[in-house]
């Protein structure tokens, strides 16, 4: 097990059509709730291709996560459809 330093977290909790948002140097995602969806976005980049860009952003879906447990990554957003979901950093 891996000690993890969490100074801030924010909890999205869903709304309604659901509720997205960002946290700034988040470096963790943690589902929050048993009954948990949504996606979060990962950082990537985008790469000029002729005129159209390209982007490289990946997903993680929410429901897929065990809740309760820290997930290390580079997150650009998340969007919670049902239950609780956390931003670390």
């Amino acid at each position: 097990m891996v000690n993890y330093r969490i100074f801030n977290a924010k909890e999205f909790v869903a709304a309604g059509a659901g509720t997205s948002g960002s946290l700034e140097s988040a470096w963790g995602v943690m589902r929050g709730s048993a009954v948990c969806s949504g996606s979060v976005t990962l950082e990537g980049f985008v790469t000029p291709s002729g005129s159209t860009p390209v982007s490289t952003r990946s997903t993680l879906k929410l429901e897929s996560l065990a809740q309760g447990e820290p997930i290390p990554c580079y997150v650009r957003s998340i969007t919670v459809t049902s239950g609780t979901a956390y931003l670390l950093a």
